[in-house]
């Protein structure tokens, strides 16, 4: 498989070690640079969820329903997690540009790049 950034995958994040940590099978942005990943056994990736935040400031992208993305979902970028291979599945859709650029400008306000 190749891990593109930018695709939206299937991630397992079971188990889960802490309740602030999220949890189960649910989609997921690989944000990991794409040549990285191809010589690295570990993916960064920013987790999905369907419990909308409108207004949530720069830690929250919203990504709308496509291809394989059944539902509108919020990036949260506060879920930023390298994992392994792995735990990722099969790829369901893909972000535009302009949303990945959201994505990494809210990790780098995250971890004040």
């Amino acid at each position: 498989m190749v891990y593109r950034r930018g695709d939206i995958v299937l991630v397992n994040f079971n188990p889960q070690k802490q309740k602030e940590e999220v949890a189960k099978v649910r989609p997921a942005i690989i944000v990991s640079d794409t040549a990285l990943n191809e010589v690295l056994d570990l993916v960064s990736v920013v987790a999905l969820t369907t419990n909308l935040i409108d207004d949530a400031g720069i830690l929250r992208v919203r990504i709308s329903k496509r291809e394989s993305l059944e539902k509108n979902s919020d990036a949260m970028i506060e879920q930023l997690r390298s994992l392994s291979k792995g735990r990722i599945g099969e790829r369901i859709a893909s972000v535009t540009d302009d949303e990945m650029d959201k994505i990494s400008d809210g990790i780098k306000a995250m971890l004040a790049l």
